[in-house]
């Protein structure tokens, strides 16, 4: 089958929605291109649907319904040619290194998915290409924007320290896989760095390795670069274009990341373009002189000065020594000393790996976001951006339309085990036991099993046979402080990164006084703590412990909640944290981010406990309990209607902001009728069905799981609000 093009850029094969066959085995994938999505320097991606019934050879088990397909442009094609470099072997490196990635499982959700490769005839006039095309993660970015560079675009006052906090650790995460991996990306920039998931919970994603240096594959090093990103050393690719670049390593990356990291913080290019002399000297202005930096960073000049240290000795001109250590290098240094002067080789030397970087910026950064939040608290603002909570009226649905559709998903089979999470031998989830990802993935516990589901598919997660205790004895899947998962019981913290255990140390006291059991989580993407039961020497209730990272805790805090903690949530304002007393009463209390509390007691107490929590983006917060849905803000807790009488299992908010409540036998929606709050059911779980225990959004609806790994798609009346509207 040969596609037909008027254009280098392929944006017309997809008129009549092709189903690609791939040109060398012949084979037929069930990928059939959708939309044109838009083209780089040297590829063209689509939008593309695939059959998943059917199952061909050369995609992975991990492939979802919907992907992107990137296809070489025909004008690289000829490139590549000129450099006397075969195109196919010029995919590979992208082919190898997005598989190395994926061979983690769970893999990162810091770096874009890879599912598989293939030809295909591309014919443009008299000539006919045979192309190759990859099958990577299709990333929505909604309205906000699917790159990092639009959502930075579109911050009207800047990035806050908080998000940008926030979106660095992920960024330096994901490079730092990759660099473990042995590949060097050498083309970060704004616009390849994917994000998915609303403002509140982020997840940036590195994207395009088209370029990339992958240790152990001896492929020329083209000299294709961003200038205003790049690394001098990565123009001495062109004196031997078929030779791999002996002075690029992590320290090209590093170069990047640091103009990328003042782009997110400054809302600008740090170079100002060709035309900037003084950047190509090697000069790097200060952060001071970004129009668009936010005041909790302009209002900190000492840790600004820091910040602008760091991130200048990051985009340093030279090279760190061990760049100029093994083979002869004689003619690169030549050659780097007629281009370059004596740049590259005087000056402060430019970090050379992602440790020495991220030890150097990220305590400043968070000093930073820490400082911020203490003002904006005093200010009684909130600190960072947050989705906008809104009330969707049933007023709008209109005479006849249904609440939403929905499709049951069947229990699934454990890919490549032949096992079935239906089977009675297999322990069923229950709820706190699943996690879901902006991006619709999800990690599950069944007993001593982890499964990760990926676009309806269920996966195998080997778990060390030293943990499976550990995850047996686990109680709550969340996402861990600095990415990944994590496992926690009532005695134990586990991180799950990139398909790596770590245990975290849990939170001791200075005094070697006695700590509590783990009663309640919060671990949400943007906060990670614990609550731990009342001791001897927690003087008055349960205690909040926040983690700072994976090492180290906060102080604790006192809940003075006269009971046990269940449930939390945290908006931009504070914290909410909801329980009850003996298993009998609710009980609720409020954290300002002036860590003021107050405890609710008017129309709480004498209501059935407390078990699920959610925050919005103004000072409100809902919480359930059995038959019971309690709305909390500034004039204190009042009940809403609510139309079913069950045990709730979750909260969450979807897309747009609205909050939804779980129970075992129906999801519900927050909606406004005659301007007056009402909990509407928007599915109800068939009965001969196991019970709901996980809610997660995506741009396509909501997902609820059930303790078996089946349950329900569901696209309510206003789904066209929650889908990109914006191109990536």
């Amino acid at each position: 089958m040969v596609l037909t093009t008027n254009h280098d850029e392929l944006r017309d094969i997809v008129t009549e929605q092709p189903e690609l066959v791939d040109a060398t085995s012949g084979e037929r994938t069930g990928i059939r291109l959708m939309r044109w999505l838009g083209a780089g320097g040297m590829a063209t991606v689509f939008e593309a649907e695939r059959d998943v019934a059917r199952r061909p050879s050369i995609l992975s088990p991990l492939a979802p319904a919907r992907l992107a397909i990137k296809i070489n442009r025909l004008s690289t094609e000829r490139q590549l040619a000129r450099l006397n470099l075969e195109p196919m072997q010029f995919v590979k490196k992208e082919l190898i290194a997005l598989s190395r990635v994926m061979d983690r499982k769970p893999p990162t959700e810091f770096v874009v998915g890879f599912y598989g490769s293939g030809t295909v005839d591309v014919a443009l006039g008299e000539h006919n290409k045979r192309i190759p095309w990859l099958a990577l993660e299709l990333v929505d970015g909604g309205s906000e924007g699917a790159t990092l560079g639009q959502r930075v675009l579109r911050a009207a006052k800047g990035i806050d320290p908080v998000r940008a906090l926030r979106l660095t650790r992920g960024v330096l995460s994901g490079v730092g896989v990759l660099h473990e991996a042995g590949i060097v990306h050498r083309d970060l920039k704004p616009e390849n760095i994917f994000v998915t998931g609303p403002l509140d919970d982020e997840t940036p994603k590195i994207a395009d390795c088209g370029i990339a240096r992958v240790d152990g594959l001896a492929v020329g090093t083209i000299a294709a670069l961003t200038p205003a990103y790049a690394g001098p050393e990565q123009v001495l690719s062109q004196i031997h274009p078929t030779r791999s670049n002996p002075l690029i390593g992590p320290w090209s990356d590093i170069h990047a990341l640091a103009a990328l990291l003042w782009f997110l913080i400054g809302g600008e290019e740090w170079c100002r373009g060709d035309s900037d002399s003084a950047w190509h000297a090697g000069e790097r202005r200060s952060l001071r002189t970004a129009p668009r930096l936010h005041e909790g960073f302009a209002g900190a000049a000492s840790l600004l000065d820091e910040l602008d240290a760091a991130l200048a000795r990051a985009a340093a001109l030279r090279l760190p020594a061990r760049a100029w250590q093994g083979e002869d290098l004689s003619d690169y240094e030549r050659f780097a000393r007629l281009r370059f002067d004596d740049r590259l080789f005087d000056g402060p030397e430019r970090f050379d790996d992602l440790q020495s970087l991220s030890a150097a910026l990220l305590p400043i950064l968070e000093q930073l976001a820490g400082r911020w939040s203490d003002a904006a608290a005093k200010e009684g603002r909130a600190a960072t951006v947050f989705r906008p909570t809104q009330m969707m009226s049933l007023d709008s649905v209109r005479g006849g339309e249904t609440l939403a559709r929905s499709r049951e998903l069947d229990s699934r089979t454990i890919s490549g085990t032949g096992v079935s999470l239906d089977d009675a031998a297999v322990e069923p989830t229950l709820p706190g036991g699943v996690m879901f990802l902006p991006d619709g993935k999800a990690l599950a516990r069944f007993g001593e099993r982890l499964v990760y589901f990926v676009g309806g598919r269920a996966h195998k997660v080997t778990v060390p046979t030293e943990l499976l205790q550990h995850v047996g004895a686990s109680k709550w899947v969340g996402r861990g402080p600095q990415g990944g998962f994590a496992l926690i019981g009532p005695e134990h913290v586990m991180i799950i990164r990139g398909g790596v255990y770590e245990p975290m140390a849990l939170p001791v006291r200075e005094d070697g006084g006695e700590v509590g059991e783990i009663q309640a989580v919060i671990a949400d993407g943007r906060t990670f703590g614990v609550v731990t039961e009342e001791t001897d020497d927690s003087e008055g209730g349960p205690e909040l412990w926040l983690a700072k990272d994976e090492q180290s805790w906060s102080e604790p805090f006192i809940l003075p909640i006269n009971g046990d903690a269940h449930a939390l949530s945290v908006g931009p304002f504070g914290t909410l944290v909801v329980g009850s007393r003996r298993s009998r009463r609710g009980r609720a209390l409020y954290i300002g981010l002036d860590e003021q509390i107050t405890v609710f007691t008017q129309g709480v107490n004498d209501k059935p406990p407390l078990v699920v929590a959610i925050a919005g983006a103004a000072r409100d917060y809902w919480a359930a309990g059995q038959g019971v849905v309690l709305g909390f803000g500034r004039a204190g807790a009042a009940e809403e209607p609510v139309e079913v009488d069950a045990a709730p299992v979750a909260m969450g908010l979807d897309l747009v902001g609205v909050p939804w409540l779980l129970t075992e036998r129906a999801a519900l929606r927050r909606e406004l009728s005659d301007g007056k709050p009402n909990w509407r059911r928007y599915y109800q779980r068939p009965e001969d069905k196991p019970a709901l225990v996980a809610i997660g959004f995506t741009p396509d609806g909501a997902v609820v799981m059930d303790g078996r790994g089946g349950g329900a798609e569901i696209k309510p009346h206003d789904i066209d609000a929650w889908r990109p509207t914006v191109l990536p």
